[in-house]
């Protein structure tokens, strides 16, 4: 109730001097937007406050855990310790394995084009003239066979 009190006694407070209504309404609508963000403040103070008495109180027992057992506290974080490191190796494994075989493709894309190349110049038949060869081949050999193929002759009616 003293909220209300205070708010309605300094909005009605008598000033010195004549305020225009305009004004005088903008300065009530910011003393009661003020208001609101000052109650607002307080219930965020009020939640900070008590999420800071928790996480103390979380710490306080967490030390008196560590301070009955520490060998517990220490097995446990070797174990969070190597959890980590399997994961980070998995991690680290799997982006090496995408790295090499990205190199290797860059190294592929070079070196063939030089290769085919320097192939070329010495006359020697890359894969590639090989299998054009043996497709002209294999259709020279069809044409042929078509060629050759035994003419059949009709055969001679029997005279009745």
């Amino acid at each position: 109730m003293k909220k209300a009190t205070r708010r309605a006694t300094s909005s009605t407070r008598a000033l010195p001097f004549d305020v225009p209504p305009q004004i005088d309404r903008a300065l009530k609508t910011a003393a009661n937007k003020v208001g609101v963000v000052r109650d607002e403040t307080r219930t965020v103070a009020k939640k900070v406050e008590k999420s800071v008495r928790n996480a103390a109180t979380n710490v306080r027992k967490t030390g008196e855990s560590i301070a009955k057992d520490p060998g517990s506290f220490v097995r446990g974080v070797v174990r969070d310790a190597k959890s980590n490191m399997e994961t980070v190796r998995a991690d680290v494994s799997r982006e090496a394995t995408r790295i090499a075989d990205e190199v290797a493709r860059r190294v592929t894309a070079v070196i063939e084009p030089v290769l085919e190349n320097a192939l070329h110049r010495l006359n020697v038949s890359t894969q590639k003239d090989m299998k054009a060869l043996v497709t002209k081949v294999d259709a020279l050999s069809r044409k042929m066979d078509k060629l050759h193929a035994p003419v059949r002759r009709p055969r001679a009616r029997k005279a009745a």
